[in-house]
């Protein structure tokens, strides 16, 4: 009898120990998955803030890119009437 109680006792420390090693890998996995999942959600912050910054500098670029397209088209503009002016002079000076 005493060998089926020892039996059975080393039994249920062997599952306490078990249970015990069990449960710390799901914590320790647990935690692993929160911290994971913390840092991703600060470095998508981080990412987000990056091209918002971003954002903000293309719409500036656009924008110069627009007022310098237009200046470039009234300079262009002001060239061929400035050279069709030359040109009229140069013909009434060559007649």
């Amino acid at each position: 009898m005493s060998n089926s109680n020892n039996s059975s006792s080393n039994a249920v420390a062997f599952e306490k120990i078990a249970f015990t090693i069990l449960t710390a890998i799901i914590i320790t996995v647990m935690t692993w998955v929160g911290v994971t999942v913390n840092q991703n959600q600060l470095q998508y912050a981080r990412i987000e803030e990056r091209l918002s910054s971003q954002s903000v500098i293309l719409k500036d670029l656009q924008n110069k890119f627009t007022d310098s397209t237009q200046w470039r088209s009234r300079i262009e503009t002001e060239m061929a009437l400035f050279n069709q002016r030359l040109r009229t002079v140069e013909q009434k000076e060559s007649k």
